[in-house]
């Protein structure tokens, strides 16, 4: 297994002073683990960054990606967030483990047909190896902490919920653009904060908006669940939706909201796949209210993907109301991908420096920290 040790020299932007220098080693991992459902074997490949001179065991991040087809680094647009996050992390006595997605990169496994609960399933065998005194690391199986980006933030607190009477606890959750409703009402949110990003008329988005919610009510009456309906069929029911909605607009007009026979087509797609039929049922807020271990919610104030006024504010409220000790940060002209930003539209991201920002990295360092000298405390 080869090890590389890397000099990293980190500029601390944020308060304008100094700069940190840490070496930390980094390792591949390869983990073999059986799919709850297909009941046979892949492999979970990573990189594991471990810090160098701490004399103690050290606590641990698992860097969980966002949704599509992801690597380990999460990388898109030209930028590698996940390394980013983990050479941050390990230059500051943490170490970090983030993996390809299965059936991504050197990882195994069927992607086509993974949901949201089956990444909650390699995420938790991810947690069990470093809580394992067989893994033969150095690492405080109390202090393992899990950091989630988007789709990442509801597999974190599925697998924090699961475990909390467990062994395996996680000893926090950190999110970076989560959301806190089902995937109906996301999509909702999502959908107009492009659409006003792009300067839609406000009639294009109420048209769009309705028939979305139409269509959603139309799955409900479909056996997607048990993934019974072809694409051919629920294109069929889609159909009436989109010729209902379109009526009286150009063909300039349905392009831009969305609502064109190709548009109706694509949605058919998706919504036959196994990932989509979960997507739109599953609600991060019941597992959320479920975790017992502090939560670090940051949002970007610019978020087009996940508004964070709409989502941070359900997370303050459900740890609130069940006593969940958490920290809410809400980060002006900041975008989903943690980028300092313009506008936050997603076309935008190719052309913005590093993703996530300082402002994210060190919100992150800096809850981490506070959580680990509270956990000394209560052991002192």
């Amino acid at each position: 297994m080869e090890i590389r040790k890397i000099l990293v020299f980190v500029t601390a932007l944020l308060t304008g002073i100094g700069v940190w220098a840490q070496s930390f080693t980094e390792r591949e991992v390869q983990l073999q683990i059986v799919q709850e459902y297909e009941h046979d074997t892949m492999q979970l490949a990573g990189t594991l960054t471990m810090p160098i001179g701490v004399t103690e065991k050290v606590p641990a991040v698992i860097l969980i990606t966002g949704s599509g087809a992801q690597n380990r680094d999460e990388e898109i647009m030209g930028h590698k967030p996940f390394k980013v996050i983990a050479e941050y992390l390990s230059a500051r006595g943490y170490a970090v483990l983030r993996c390809d997605d299965r059936g991504v990169g050197e990882s195994t496994g069927d992607i086509a047909h993974a949901t949201t609960l089956d990444f909650a399933h390699d995420i938790d065998h991810l947690l069990m190896y470093l809580q394992s005194p067989r893994s033969g690391l150095d690492i405080d199986p109390n202090r393992i902490y899990l950091f989630g980006h988007s789709e990442g933030t509801t597999v974190a607190a599925i697998v924090a919920a699961k475990n909390r009477y467990t062994l395996n606890t996680v000893a926090g959750v950190a999110m970076l653009g989560g959301a806190a409703v089902d995937g109906k009402t996301l999509l909702l949110q999502q959908n107009e904060a492009i659409f006003r990003l792009q300067g839609l008329e406000d009639s294009l988005i109420v048209r769009r908006l309705a028939c979305m919610r139409e269509l959603f009510a139309v799955c409900d009456t479909l056996h997607l669940s048990k993934g019974a309906d072809t694409v051919k069929t629920i294109n069929l029911a889609f159909r009436p939706l989109f010729k209902k909605y379109s009526t009286g607009l150009t063909k300039e007009q349905k392009q831009r909201c969305g609502l064109t026979t190709g548009d109706c087509y694509g949605w058919a797609l998706t919504v036959a796949t196994p990932w989509m039929r979960t997507f739109l049922s599953l609600d991060p807020a019941e597992y959320i209210a479920q975790m017992h271990c502090p939560l670090l919610a940051i949002g970007g104030e610019k978020d087009c993907q996940v508004p964070a006024d709409a989502n941070l504010s359900v997370i303050e409220n459900i740890c609130e109301a069940n006593g969940i000790p958490s920290r809410i940060v809400r980060l002006p002209n900041v975008n989903h991908l943690g980028q300092m930003c313009h506008t936050g539209a997603v076309d935008e991201y190719a052309t913005l420096g590093q993703a996530p920002a300082e402002c994210v990295l060190s919100a992150l360092v800096q809850w981490l920290d506070s959580i680990g000298s509270q956990s000394e405390r209560t052991k002192n």
